[in-house]
């Protein structure tokens, strides 16, 4: 490849991939709302697609966030994590195991909804309307690759909170966190798993 091509190219690819004004103002007004509220109680449905592999799974999840802390509430498994220990209880075992939060961690449900704010280059997709909705759409392209090639935001351009988060891994799978339920500034439980309230639960402490 002669000097010229690799100039073009290397162009081509800064411009694509420039910060997108018209994104950035629409997720600038995300983190500034999202930041405002003390907590969130996030309901949605999980949706793990691929299509080459004939998969379709659904879930439903109920997901707290106050700072650092959270609480993932899925149909098979509730994780907690108070920012220092983490709890994973699975139901179905009546086990809950405990090990010690990973700040480092790439994904973690509290990072979920606030992964746009660092690690990927953005553009505005356009706007489109779903169940009476006026949403922007934008994509994110993350800047060192990672277990996703690309991620879709939907946010609700009235309230600028979050719709949708679909997120394309490298093997042709979607996965989809489809908002159906939101509220903030709620009186909230500890982020702590009381063994108490669940009897015979076996534990098994990994710190």
């Amino acid at each position: 490849m002669n000097k010229i091509t690799t100039i073009l190219l290397l162009a081509i690819s800064s411009t694509l991939f420039a910060q997108d004004p018209v994104a950035k103002e629409a997720l600038d007004k995300l983190r500034a709302t999202t930041k405002s509220y003390k907590n969130m109680t996030i309901g949605f449905d999980f949706i793990i697609e691929n299509k080459s592999q004939n998969i379709k799974e659904i879930q439903q999840g109920i997901l707290v966030l106050q700072e650092d802390n959270f609480r993932l509430e899925m149909d098979a498994q509730t994780i907690i994590n108070d920012g220092e220990s983490q709890w994973v209880y699975l139901a179905d075992m009546n086990e809950v195991q405990i090990m010690e939060h990973d700040p480092e961690e790439e994904m973690t449900p509290n990072k979920l909804f606030t992964i746009y704010e660092n690690g990927y280059k953005y553009t505005y997709v356009g706007a489109s309307s779903e169940k009476g909705k006026r949403l922007q759409l934008i994509d994110l392209f993350p800047e060192e690759s990672g277990e996703f090639m690309k991620i879709n935001i939907a946010i609700d351009a009235a309230k600028n909170e979050i719709y949708r988060i679909r997120m394309h891994d490298k093997n042709g799978g979607t996965y989809t966190y489809l908002v159906n339920s939101f509220k903030s500034n709620t009186t909230i439980k500890p982020f702590y798993f009381d063994t108490e309230k669940h009897q015979g639960v076996e534990v098994i402490d990994l710190r």
